[in-house]
């Protein structure tokens, strides 16, 4: 007479095995690789199968502590690991040259390596609500960077190095410990939004509103500077300028959302 228990742990073991393949070949078919909430302490070693079929790794809301594997995954475009336990990115991220997005928002992030100034293609990057409070110095090579948000962390002082990604538009620094918005952020051309919610700040530097020639939203809500103090900033106008024309143009279009108040408070103390 048979094991009637043995066989059912074959029958259970070969359904886990069926499903694993079946999950594998649709990373490979799709490029692909979904993990989010799935309760995982480590990526799977499956995930190195997959190699460069992968575009996609999102892993958001799990429990990882580290990550493994990505060194295999070398046309990965978007790295997605928000929501978990990591304290470091590894130096082998640099393998990954044709990455465009990386998200590790809330995570427990002390540093990032050095080697993530090897991501030439990076457009956004996103690492709010980590423990950093600088920026490695190869930041500098990130001259494709578009987005960036570092809100909720723990910087004293706006990083130099982020005055070097010229293609910069839009700049999340809400909620740190900053005390003013310094000269370097006048380099950023490009920039459209500059959000500083929720820090000490008391002084914009004039080169911001000089420099930063694309500038339409500042956002500066909860901090000891007042309104009419930063009115009274030199090139203040030149912003005001730019609302105003954007303000113009969307009621030209029929297409106005918001108001000329929108990025900045009356309130700000």
């Amino acid at each position: 007479m048979g094991n009637c228990c043995g066989g059912a742990r074959e029958k259970s073991t070969y359904q886990g095995n069926s499903i694993k393949a079946r999950r594998e070949q649709t990373w490979h078919a799709t490029g692909t690789i979904a993990l989010r909430d799935s309760n995982l302490k480590e990526l799977p070693r499956s995930v190195a199968a997959v190699g460069s079929d992968a575009k996609v790794l999102d892993a958001t809301n799990n429990r990882l502590r580290e990550v493994i594997y990505i060194e295999t995954l070398v046309n990965l475009q978007r790295l997605i690991l928000a929501r978990n336990q990591i304290s470091e990115l590894p130096a082998s991220i640099s393998t990954l040259q044709s990455l465009k997005v990386l998200n590790v928002e809330s995570n427990s992030i002390h540093a990032l390596p050095e080697q993530i100034g090897a991501l030439t293609k990076l457009e956004r990057l996103q690492i709010a609500s980590n423990a950093l409070i600088s920026l490695p110095g190869s930041f500098v090579r990130l001259q494709g960077l578009k987005v960036l948000s570092l809100a909720r962390n723990k910087f004293a002082t706006v990083p130099d190095e982020i005055g070097a990604c010229s293609r910069l538009e839009e700049l999340d620094l809400s909620d740190n410990c900053l005390q003013e918005l310094p000269e370097s952020l006048g380099r950023l051309q490009s920039l459209k939004v500059l959000a500083a919610d929720q820090n000490r700040i008391s002084r914009v530097a004039p080169a911001i509103f000089r420099g930063c020639s694309s500038l339409q939203t500042l956002a500066l809500h909860e901090n000891p500077m007042t309104i009419e103090e930063l009115q009274a900033t030199e090139g203040y106008d030149l912003l005001e300028a730019r609302r105003r024309k954007k303000f113009d143009k969307q009621i030209g279009t029929g297409a106005l959302v918001g108001s000329m108040d929108e990025g900045i408070s009356r309130a700000v103390r």
